[in-house]
């Protein structure tokens, strides 16, 4: 599974509306019944805030969860996940957005996970496109899941 940085913001700070099911993704995380792949742009997104404030203490909460948390890589940005990303780019998603659903795409993400309704019409647009070949593996958008949608009003 793929995840947006604001998965992992309401991961770190707690946020209450979203702390069982960010927890509970975790929890399987955790077990190892579930592996999540981040782009290094949601690591270094990560990073700003405590950087801004001269939290350490949440600086090194980022870099345990990026660094030391089993089942879950940080794929470096590539040439071929920066190529997919011009495609998504060039549909209106900003360009951290872009490297973000890129790398789902590029390591083959089944889901990928965000709370950001922007990306819904600019990922429906890149959805009809044809499934672009790398290599001889078709790379396709991952299933697209808001958080939102499963957390009552």
């Amino acid at each position: 599974m793929n995840l947006d940085t604001n998965i992992l913001i309401y991961y770190l700070g707690g946020e209450s509306r979203y702390a069982g099911l960010v927890k509970g993704l975790f929890r399987l995380v955790d077990e190892g019944s579930l592996e999540i792949v981040i782009s290094a742009i949601v690591q270094m997104e990560l990073m700003v805030a405590p950087i801004r404030k001269g939290d350490f203490n949440a600086m090194e909460r980022v870099v345990d969860l990026t660094e030391r948390q089993p089942n879950l890589e940080v794929a470096q940005v590539s040439r071929v996940i920066v190529g997919r990303a011009a495609w998504l780019r060039a549909d209106g998603l900003e360009v951290p957005d872009a490297l973000i659903v890129a790398t789902g795409i590029v390591t083959q993400c089944d889901a990928a996970l965000t709370n950001d309704g922007r990306w819904r019409s600019s990922l429906a647009k890149f959805a009809q496109r044809p499934p672009m070949a790398h290599g001889d593996v078709f790379l396709t958008l991952p299933r697209m899941l808001y958080l939102d949608e499963f957390v009552g009003s």
